[in-house]
């Protein structure tokens, strides 16, 4: 059995019980820095001398993966990323495509991620929503903000703190009327969340009253 386990994405309490049985039990763990995972157990005292930390920060290292599943086919193994569910947008994914081509039994935890809190956040209605993760950073950037302007439900993607001046730029620039929606520092001590015009969003950076630090999840709602 494969267990994809949640970690906090800031806030050490926002683990489950069972998450934390799982890290005492398994002996197997699949981790993107297994430097991370280490501390994270030291953190909730569990003792990890004797456990196998197998390191996986890449989609096409077929050579690892093949070894992973040799032991996940024998041996109760659990996966964490760096912070949040393992899966969602880093290299946990392929597993469960090849959890499913070799009929190997997998269960994915309920637990802290960045998108749900900002999706629940938001000020719209976000009964349907399309979830992009980042956007290209090059080729192919301006092509996915015109995709983002032309649709019909609200779209979330990650920004990083490196371009979300730049992101929110380019929406102005491109004549967007719409609402946008911004949360940052989840469940952090300085967590913050707006919805309003791009333009607002401009202004509150400019002023000092929206930090720009940490990692940004960014709705776009099209008029």
């Amino acid at each position: 059995m494969l267990y994809f386990i949640p970690t906090p994405i800031g806030n050490r309490e926002d683990i489950t019980l069972r998450a934390l049985r799982l890290f005492k039990e398994l002996k197997y763990l699949i981790c993107e820095d297994t430097r991370t995972t280490k501390k994270l157990l030291g953190m909730y005292d569990i003792e990890y001398k004797g456990k196998d930390f197998l390191s996986l920060t890449s989609f096409t290292d077929k050579g690892k993966l093949t070894h992973y599943m040799n032991i996940i086919q024998s041996s109760d193994v659990g996966i964490v990323s760096e912070a949040g569910t393992p899966g969602l947008s880093d290299p946990g994914k392929i597993l469960i495509q090849l959890c499913n081509e070799n009929k190997i039994p997998y269960t994915i935890l309920p637990g802290a991620n960045a998108i749900v809190p900002a999706i629940v956040g938001a000020w719209f209605d976000t009964s349907e929503f399309i979830y992009l993760w980042f956007l290209p950073t090059k080729k192919g950037r301006q092509t996915k903000i015109k995709e983002i302007l032309q649709s019909k439900i609200p779209v979330f993607v990650y920004e990083s703190v490196h371009r979300i001046e730049k992101f929110l730029k380019e929406l102005s620039q491109a004549g967007f009327t719409g609402q946008i929606s911004i949360a940052r520092e989840l469940s952090k001590m300085f967590e913050q969340h707006f919805t309003g015009t791009v333009e607002e969003a401009i202004s509150l950076i400019k002023e000092k009253k929206m930090t720009i630090k940490g990692e940004f999840v960014v709705g776009i709602k099209n008029k």
